[in-house]
C-alpha cells in the first residue's frame, strides 16, 4: 500500500482563545443577555434577540440530570433538541449554561448539545440555596482540583 492509499489523519480544529471566539465565532458582541433563573428559555432568548441583543445564554440546565436518560422529560423542558428551535438558527450565538460537579457527566451533557451551541459554560456562581444542596455554582469555588477537572 502508497502512502497516498492510506487513510488520512481526521482534521482536529485547534482549540480557539477567549478572544478568537469572541471575534471570530460571536462576532464581537456588546449585548448579551446572561443566564436567569426560569427567565432564559427559547421564548425569551428570540425576544431578547428582536430587541438587539447579541448574545444569549440558557438558563441553568442540570449537568447530572439532562445527561441522565431516565430524565427525558427534562430534558426536553431544559434545551430541546427534537423539535430543531432551540440552538438552531434562530437561536444563535448561543452559551449553554450547565450547573455541575462531576467533570464526567458535565462531559456528557455539553456532548449532547454540542451542536446547538457556540460554548458551554460553568456555573460557578450562584448562590442559592439548590446550589449549596446539590454543590455547584458558587459552592464549588473552593474545590479548585473539582473546577480544574471541569
Amino acid at each position: 500500500m502508497s502512502t497516498s492509499d492510506a487513510p488520512s489523519e481526521p482534521q482536529v480544529k485547534p482549540k480557539l482563545t477567549g478572544w478568537e471566539l469572541y471575534r471570530d465565532v460571536l462576532k464581537s458582541p456588546k449585548k448579551i443577555v446572561g443566564p436567569m433563573v426560569d427567565q432564559s428559555e427559547l421564548a425569551w432568548r428570540i425576544l431578547s434577540r428582536r430587541y438587539g441583543a447579541e448574545l444569549v445564554y440558557t438558563p441553568m440546565i442540570s449537568a447530572r440530570v439532562y445527561s441522565d436518560p431516565n430524565h427525558k422529560v427534562y430534558r426536553e423542558e431544559a434545551f430541546n433538541t427534537l423539535l430543531g428551535e432551540e440552538g438552531g438558527p434562530e437561536d444563535r450565538p448561543l452559551f449553554i449554561q450547565f450547573a455541575a460537579n462531576d467533570p464526567d457527566l458535565l462531559l456528557k451533557s455539553a456532548k449532547m448539545v454540542e451542536p446547538f451551541a457556540d460554548a458551554i459554560d460553568i456555573n460557578f456562581g450562584c448562590p442559592q440555596d439548590i446550589a449549596r444542596r446539590g454543590r455547584y455554582g458558587a459552592y464549588l469555588c473552593e474545590d479548585w482540583d473539582l473546577i480544574y477537572r471541569l
